[in-house]
């Protein structure tokens, strides 16, 4: 017998291992697909970017009052941003170092 579970709230992690995927959503509510980063070195350097790339990116994003979803390996939610404002995760950037 197949269960299907129907999700209704956001999943959160304190994951601070990696990798993760970094989702900006633009003013129409979406995003263009995710970009992986981890930790130094980059298993696979054509497919990822840095924390430091990653974060810059963030930080333009919520600057600009977009949504900024950051997810672990299992798309369970360490930082999220919305309208400007941080509304899970405010130390993960630190916790995960540059």
């Amino acid at each position: 017998m197949t269960v299907f579970h129907k999700l209704t709230e956001l999943q959160y992690s304190e994951d601070r291992n990696g990798p993760w995927v970094l989702y900006v959503f633009g003013a129409d509510g979406l995003h263009s697909g995710g970009q992986w980063f981890e930790r130094e070195p980059l298993k696979h350097p054509d497919e990822e970017i840095s924390i430091g790339e990653a974060q810059a990116r963030a930080e333009i994003a919520v600057e600009q009052k977009h949504e900024v979803r950051v997810c672990d390996g299992g798309d369970h939610l360490v930082f999220h941003s919305q309208d400007g404002r941080t509304l899970y995760g405010a130390g993960f950037w630190d916790a995960i170092g540059q």
